[in-house]
C-alpha cells in the first residue's frame, strides 16, 4: 500500500527532471570547449608559430622542460604583480633566448637534414632531431658532449687497424 501512494509522486518527479534536461539540452550555450576557441595573439612568441594552441604550447614546455630536466623558473621570471605567477612574455632571463637559439637550431637541422629525406630518413633509426638528444635530462650538456671525441675513431698511426684494412680491402 506504501509503494501505491510514493508511485504517483516518483512520476511528476520524473516528468520534471525529464523537462529541465530537454531545457538544457536546447541551450544556446554548451559551454564550448576551450581548445576550440579562437587563441588571442601570444605575447613575444619569436619563434614558435603566434597560432600555437594553448595545449600544444603546454606540452611542448613540458618536452623542453624534461629534455633538460629544468622547470619554469629556469626560463621564465616571476611575475612582478604576484610573485607565485609566471612572466611567460618577459625576456629578462639569457636562458630563454639561448632556448630560442636551439629551438632554431633544431628547427634547421630538421629542415635541412630529415625532411628531404622523410619518410626514408638517413640513418633510418633517426627521424627529427630534438632537444633531449644532446641534452639528456641536463641544461648543460658539456660535459656529456666533451667526451664525445673518445667515442669516434680518431687518427692514430699507433693503433692496430689491421682488421679496418682487411674490411676496406674486402670491399674494393
Amino acid at each position: 500500500m506504501k509503494t501505491n501512494r510514493k508511485l504517483p509522486a516518483f512520476f511528476p518527479t520524473i516528468g520534471i527532471l525529464m523537462m529541465v534536461l530537454a531545457f538544457y539540452a536546447f541551450k544556446a550555450d554548451h559551454g564550448t570547449n576551450e581548445v576550440y576557441l579562437a587563441q588571442t595573439p601570444w605575447e613575444n612568441l619569436k619563434v614558435l608559430p603566434q597560432d600555437i594552441s594553448k595545449d600544444s604550447l603546454t606540452h611542448l614546455m613540458n618536452n623542453y622542460s624534461a629534455s633538460l630536466g629544468v622547470n619554469c623558473k629556469y626560463c621564465h621570471v616571476p611575475s612582478k604583480l604576484d610573485p607565485t605567477e609566471m612572466d611567460f612574455a618577459n625576456d629578462a632571463k639569457i636562458e630563454k633566448e639561448i632556448a630560442r637559439g636551439m629551438i632554431t637550431m633544431t628547427n634547421e637541422i630538421n629542415e635541412n637534414y630529415f625532411k628531404p629525406y622523410f619518410p626514408d630518413p638517413k640513418p633510418h633509426q633517426v627521424h627529427v632531431v630534438n632537444c633531449v638528444m644532446c641534452h639528456r635530462g641536463t641544461s648543460n650538456p658539456e660535459k656529456y658532449l666533451s667526451q664525445m671525441g673518445d667515442m669516434y675513431k680518431t687518427y692514430d698511426p699507433e693503433r692496430d687497424n689491421r682488421k679496418e684494412k682487411i674490411l676496406e680491402q674486402g670491399q674494393k
